[in-house]
């Protein structure tokens, strides 16, 4: 059985070996799955491989689900104005919710 830690069912319940003798050699296997990462067998789970025993063994595998970074982002704006303060032209948006980090270009102008 495949879960995350909070329970989720990644993959349900499949039957590995059916009726086998007792002593006979079980492999389960680690999966991927989108948006997941493995982080080690549930507390309450037999080995992922070993001896087929008397009754049921159940082997469980838990998933985490990946973290999406945040992307931050910023604001460029420009002004242009004159040596005594006069502005010469209002503020307006060069860039608007730009990711950090991303180019941008201003130019000079005349006046």
């Amino acid at each position: 059985k495949y879960i995350t830690k909070d329970g989720q069912v990644l993959e349900d319940v499949s039957s590995v070996k059916d009726n086998a003798p007792v002593g006979e050699d079980y492999t389960t296997e680690e999966k991927s799955f989108d948006g997941y990462h493995f982080v080690g067998m549930a507390k309450t789970s037999d080995p992922a491989t070993g001896l087929v025993a008397e009754g049921t063994k159940h082997v469980i595998y838990v998933y985490e689900k990946d973290v999406t970074p945040e992307v931050k982002h910023g604001n460029v704006d420009v002004t242009y104005v004159a040596e005594d303060g006069t502005v010469l032209e209002a503020t307006s948006d060069v860039v608007k919710d730009g990711e950090i980090g991303s180019d941008y270009t201003t130019t000079e102008k005349k006046f």
